[in-house]
């Protein structure tokens, strides 16, 4: 039995042990939707949202990951019998019911999260954990990075964009197997390829761009000369904050069932741009745009590495082998739209996708610069994706 939880006696559900928090009710009816729910899709969990001192709890689809960081399944939990004793991230058939089946006066104190098969696990205060997942062997992981060259004022000094973004990879990255993939329009000043091949050294593969732009078309240039294992997706406009993003994000991609991996992007005030995709109403946003770095929701999601409907091609990491065997990034989405593609693609293969706050990166794009969707870009979207773009089964703030 999980410490701080009772089972209840029901009928109907002789199969099925429901357990229900210390000091937590049933809502009514709910053993009679419980038991519907499970007539028609037999698991070996069912968990639902809750309302827990007056506020309501909604939670996300079934996280494995997230799971390991944190106890997210509230104070009522429906096992199989068969499933009683195994733990919660090796299950493979869940249940998540989108209503309030149960209430308590107070926060439910969470259970113990679900250990990891391997890695390091480190406690928070708040009571969740990092598990720090360690790279197995020493793949190559190419970096590819488009640019034209441009520049920016970041805290009052003029910056060559990718100079500084390629400085900050070489000089402070903890993982060293990486090569350096550039992508640079033929407007980018000699001065800065200059830099960039000083920098860069035997990393470095300088590769022309003369069309018209199309970011999706220029990552795929550099990912047909690229020799890694695994692909980094960057933009020139970032700045890496913490020295083991890349291991930390290969760690995670290495785990089984993860396609593609993300990392927490922040705005150059230290607010936070990406949190994850946001995939709602027909359309694509990121998760906790313009939030303090403090905010939270009230399940702690930004604190924990979790799965998500999708992440930024800002930072994005996937094996070679999964890009091309689904087509890459399309050409279809030249400036917006290329990464919710990308993900849709990615997921449409039954891989997962993941988000980890232990990457932190500052992406110096401006919070209020024009992205200038085209309607053909959103069209296009919508009509290949459809429903996928209604409701997010991660995200529920």
């Amino acid at each position: 039995m999980i410490p701080g939880f009772h089972e209840l006696a029901n009928e109907g559900l002789d199969d099925y042990a429901v357990l229900l928090a210390d000091g937590a009710i049933l809502e009514s009816g709910a053993l009679d939707e419980i038991a519907a729910v499970l007539t028609r899709f037999p698991s070996q969990l069912l968990y639902a949202d809750s309302r827990e001192g007056g506020e309501l709890i909604r939670r996300p689809a079934f996280s494995p990951l997230r799971l390991r960081e944190q106890d997210y399944l509230g104070p009522l939990r429906v096992y199989s019998r068969a499933a009683l004793d195994l733990d919660p991230s090796q299950l493979t058939d869940i249940v998540h019911v989108p209503r309030v089946l149960s209430s308590t006066p107070a926060a439910t104190v969470a259970a113990e999260p679900a250990d990891p098969p391997s890695g390091v696990v480190e406690r928070r205060a708040d009571g969740t954990r990092r598990v720090r997942y360690p790279v197995q062997g020493e793949p190559l992981v190419s970096v590819i990075i488009p640019t034209r060259g441009g520049t920016a004022s970041i805290d009052g000094i003029d910056r060559v964009l990718v100079v500084e973004a390629v400085r900050a990879i070489v000089e402070r990255s903890s993982y060293r197997a990486f090569e350096l993939l550039v992508v640079a329009d033929d407007e980018t000043p000699q001065t800065v390829i200059d830099e960039l091949v000083t920098l860069g050294g035997d990393r470095l593969r300088l590769i022309r761009w003369s069309d018209t732009f199309n970011f999706s078309a220029k990552i795929n240039r550099g990912a047909a000369f690229a020799t890694g294992e695994y692909l980094l997706l960057l933009n020139d406009d970032v700045d890496p904050v913490s020295p083991d993003w890349i291991e930390t994000m290969l760690g995670v991609a290495q785990q089984p069932g993860v396609g593609m991996v993300g990392a927490l992007l922040l705005f150059e005030d230290g607010t936070v741009q990406h949190g994850g995709h946001l995939y709602r109403d027909s359309w694509a946003g990121h998760i906790a745009l313009g939030w303090p770095l403090e905010r939270d929701d009230n399940l702690g999601s930004m604190r924990v590495t979790r799965e998500v409907s999708g992440v930024t091609a800002a930072c994005a990491l996937l094996s070679a082998d999964l890009f091309w065997r689904i087509g890459g990034l399309s050409s279809v989405f030249a400036g917006n739209y290329n990464d919710v593609d990308l993900s849709l693609k990615v997921r449409a293969t039954g891989a997962s996708i993941v988000w980890t706050p232990d990457a932190r990166l500052y992406h110096f794009e401006s919070k209020t610069r024009d992205a200038a969707v085209a309607p053909s870009e959103i069209s296009a979207l919508r009509q290949r994706w459809g429903s996928r773009l209604l409701t997010d089964p991660y995200w529920s703030d």
